[in-house]
């Protein structure tokens, strides 16, 4: 099986953490091997206890108070000095038994995602000989109207494009949703034009505009799965699943009405 890295990565207060504590769980009941990694040198709690913890190198208490910073820069200059500790982050994860590897990054995303120390980070941990892939986290409540989901939808393209590893979407705290939100999101997913008609029907100075990138948008909608899912209540965490194997093993060993048995 390997070492299959995920790499959760998504806004602050996405809830990538909760994401990954609940995944694992998941997992776990499921009989399928997983292990965590914690890349966030700033977080002070987790909802898990994680398998390998980049705290135990760098942390961003103690960076504030060695260097004397703010917290920004603290908390960028702790993902910076992490890059310093890749390799013995490396050798844990080789130590690590086979299965699903949980990569929890930076709270603050565009530290992680933006900054060239993200992109090493990717790189390192993940090596030619090893499959990657990466879940990116939109908060479902702040994805109503339809500017606001469009602009989530170019978040994660934007991260899509900077790493280039295999992505899935997910837009999460769907518990928080009533059936008509839930409905008008998956109908913006799931047709090809609800989303560019939606945007139709709000008077805007850049309308041509936003209809090419909502074209735009909706072919990238088609090459990347879009998964509402609830990490609170695990929902739609089998198509995660399946669509995480159809990355790593072309499906062949995996079918949705295995877990539906």
């Amino acid at each position: 099986m390997q070492h299959l890295m995920v790499f959760i990565i998504g806004p602050a207060g996405s809830g990538k953490s909760t994401f990954t504590s609940s995944f694992k769980d998941w997992l776990l009941s499921q009989n399928v091997p997983v292990s965590t990694i914690n890349m966030d040198p700033a977080v002070e709690s987790l909802e898990y206890d994680p398998d390998i913890d980049i705290r135990e190198f760098v942390f961003v208490r103690d960076v504030l108070e060695k260097y004397d910073l703010g917290p920004n820069g603290a908390i960028i200059a702790s993902l910076d000095l992490a890059v310093e500790y890749l390799d013995k982050v490396t050798d844990q994860v080789n130590e690590l038994p086979e299965g699903y590897v949980l990569v929890d990054t930076p709270g603050q995303m565009e530290i992680f995602a933006y900054r060239q120390s993200g992109r090493y980070i990717i790189k390192e941990l993940c090596p030619l000989d090893r499959k990657c892939s990466a879940v990116f986290l939109i908060d479902a409540t702040i994805c109503m109207e339809p500017y606001d989901f469009l602009s989530q939808i170019f978040l994660s393209s934007s991260v899509y494009y900077r790493f280039r590893v295999p992505l899935l979407a997910l837009i999460n705290k769907i518990d928080l949703l009533d059936q008509k939100e839930r409905e008008k999101i998956a109908k913006w997913i799931s047709e090809k034009d609800a989303l560019e008609n939606a945007l139709e029907g709000i008077e805007s100075v850049d309308k041509d505009f936003t209809r090419k990138i909502a074209r735009m948008l909706s072919e990238y909608m088609e090459i990347v799965p879009f998964i509402p899912v609830s990490s609170k209540l695990s929902e739609n965490f089998e198509e995660v699943y399946y669509y995480l194997h159809q990355i790593y093993r072309g499906g062949e060993d995996f079918e949705k009405e295995e877990l539906e048995e």
